[in-house]
């Protein structure tokens, strides 16, 4: 998880990252400009690829607006 930080801190597009749940596994979250996610999750697979000789498992979520009321 340190290396996918590290990583992300080089590249222009990404606007944050950071670690979460680092005792199980865990991920890091990255907040990436929207058009540059795939070449981003590209790139990314392939260091930790040739670094660790493992597979990433991206997820892409999208920020909303929580938890609402409906109008009835």
């Amino acid at each position: 998880l340190d290396f996918l930080v590290d990583f992300s801190k080089d590249v222009e597009d990404v606007l944050g990252s950071r670690m979460m749940g680092g005792g199980f596994g865990g991920c890091t979250i990255n907040l990436i400009h929207s058009d540059k996610i795939e070449e981003f999750i590209k790139n990314a697979k392939a260091a930790y690829q040739k670094k660790f000789d493992l597979e990433l498992s991206p997820l892409i979520v999208n920020i909303s607006d929580g938890v609402t009321r409906s109008a009835e």
